[in-house]
């Protein structure tokens, strides 16, 4: 992939070189750097859907950076402070970004009440998470390793 990525550019700076002063030869190239840069273009979109099967993109598997694990979809109406995702927490007002990235930050937690040992909390942050208590849950940390967590710190 670096080998084809260097000979794709390496003509295209070519193009843009400093020239010698013209030589006497018998031979006359008719290509214009315009040809040149448009023959690369043309070679990279022939490679482009090889490069892409390698990566494992395309039509028949799409790149999704947005997908959200089943274990993480809401359950019930309460939000599970050990397996949701911390967008979930964006309905509950006054929780998100802070409060609820102290929650996704921490745990996992055996029970509801364990986020109030979360050490830097703040008098807003405990008053969030009293407001909320009843829209929360604490069931099983099985389904996720916190591996989204801020600053893609790994917990189990």
């Amino acid at each position: 992939m670096k080998l084809s990525l260097a000979l794709c550019l390496l003509p295209a700076a070519m193009a843009f070189a400093p020239m010698k002063a013209p030589a006497r030869t018998d031979v006359k190239l008719e290509a214009t750097r315009r040809d040149v840069l448009f023959g690369i273009a043309a070679a990279t979109a022939v490679a482009q859907p090889a490069v892409a099967k390698q990566a494992g993109i395309g039509a028949d598997r799409p790149f999704i950076d947005e997908e959200v694990v089943a274990a993480q979809m809401p359950t019930g109406d309460r939000i599970d402070v050990n397996n949701a995702a911390i967008n979930e927490y964006m309905q509950l007002r006054g929780m998100y970004p802070s409060a609820a990235g102290k929650i996704a930050s921490n745990g996992p937690y055996q029970s509801v009440q364990d986020i109030y040992k979360i050490e830097g909390l703040t008098a807003n942050d405990k008053k969030m998470f009293k407001k909320y208590e009843k829209e929360l849950t604490a069931n099983k940390a099985e389904y996720r390793t916190f591996n989204e967590r801020i600053n893609a710190r790994v917990s189990t």
